[in-house]
């Protein structure tokens, strides 16, 4: 199995999983056993994606980039509607969205550079 604790793009998803437990932690009980648990939920996934997606074969990296940004976006609209329902402060909106833009851009490097080094595979996380 492919190493995937020393990718960058794995402790910026950790600290989001991390963050939406403290932020859900305090929402009141209509909604944090809805949208809390599905945000917690979603930012599992993510850091299960990133797992995954770095045990594959570099010819298949691309579909679990794809799925990876795909629950980013669902985050960021789950998000926006707690934001919209003042279940949390729109700080709190801020701050993931902050860590949310860094996992869409990390992907982003992350499929640039399969592109550049498509055919040659040298390190055990391919």
């Amino acid at each position: 199995m492919a190493r995937y604790d020393y990718l960058p793009i794995f402790k910026s998803a950790y600290t989001l999983c991390l963050n939406i437990y403290k932020i859900t932690r305090n929402f009141n009980r209509e909604y944090k056993y809805t949208l809390g648990e599905r945000m917690k939920e979603t930012s599992h996934r993510i850091v299960d994606l990133i797992i995954d997606t770095n045990s594959m074969g570099n010819d298949i990296k691309p579909v679990g980039i794809a799925k990876i940004l795909l629950e980013t976006e669902r985050l960021r609209i789950y998000s926006r509607i707690a934001c919209d329902l003042k279940v949390f402060p729109i700080k709190h909106l801020g701050t993931i969205a902050e860590d949310l833009e860094n996992l869409e851009k990390q992907s982003g490097g992350w499929l640039k550079w399969l592109k550049s080094n498509s055919g040659s595979c040298y390190t055990h996380s391919c």
